[in-house]
């Protein structure tokens, strides 16, 4: 199981000073708790396990004394999250800083959970007015990703869009249904082209970045036999483990128009 930190910034207490040059202003020391999470977005978290635990910091500006602040776990994704504290974490007296840890389980590769903290009411009303408001709500993302596995090398063929063909590395998602595949940097390095086979020996490419022209940016295709956007790329054929793909090309200004290749699969 990995571990993740969501951090979050200090709304910190300025130190003020007296306009009245004859004498030395007092040092602001705020009265409010102040507690605050950095981001309302924090970054993705991606992991190939079905279970994570994501660890959330806040801040505050008052530590005088201990204080508990209070907080909600809202998700739409159910019976994935949930929270080891009760929707409570307690700032120890001198401390500016305390943890929560979320656990994310149950995940399914291949999909994207969200999850929401929100500060109570009363924790929200300790918000210091002179530095402005804080970020009273932090969004948690947390992607399971396949588990890829080696399938070994394809010979792909582009007799028109390339003009020419080339072994390729093929990985494989593992458990997935229909099966997913990818092709690793099939037109470029970093650019994985991933496609599926389903039990009908149908194969299709969604629509991805494949990749980058110096005149015209990011290329996109996808799947264009049947000169749709379903994504259906063409037919399969076991015997020869031969994938016929029909791609249609384009980019933000245009297109390039849709070209028929094949995979053999390792």
């Amino acid at each position: 199981m990995k571990k993740y930190i969501f951090g979050l910034a200090l709304m910190a207490g300025f130190a003020l000073t007296s306009c009245d040059t004859d004498n030395e202003g007092a040092i602001y020391n705020p009265s409010y708790q102040n507690i605050s999470f950095e981001t309302a977005n924090p970054a993705q978290v991606v992991v190939k396990g079905a279970s994570t635990e994501v660890t959330v910091r806040l801040i505050r500006s008052n530590a005088a004394e201990a204080y508990t602040a209070h907080y909600t776990l809202t998700s739409e994704a159910d019976g994935v999250f949930s929270d080891a504290n009760s929707g409570q974490v307690t700032f120890n007296a001198g401390s500016t800083e305390a943890f929560v840890t979320i656990n994310a389980n149950n995940m399914q590769g291949g999909n994207v959970y969200n999850a929401t903290l929100t500060l109570s009411d009363a924790d929200q009303a300790q918000a210091d007015p002179t530095t402005g408001s804080a970020t009273t709500a932090t969004k948690l993302s947390v992607k399971c990703d396949w588990n890829w596995i080696e399938l070994g090398k394809g010979h792909y063929t582009s007799p028109e869009w390339w003009q020419e063909d080339y072994d390729v590395d093929i990985v494989y998602a593992e458990g997935s249904s229909p099966k997913l595949y990818k092709i690793l940097g099939l037109f470029a390095p970093g650019y994985d082209i991933e496609f599926t086979i389903t039990d009908d020996n149908e194969v299709y490419v969604a629509d991805q970045a494949s990749w980058k022209d110096s005149s015209y940016g990011t290329v996109y295709l996808f799947g264009y036999a049947n000169e749709d956007e379903s994504g259906y790329a063409g037919p399969y054929d076991p015997e020869t483990k031969t994938a016929t793909m029909t791609l249609f090309h384009y980019v933000s200004v245009g297109s390039f128009g849709a070209f028929t290749d094949t995979l053999q699969m390792p």
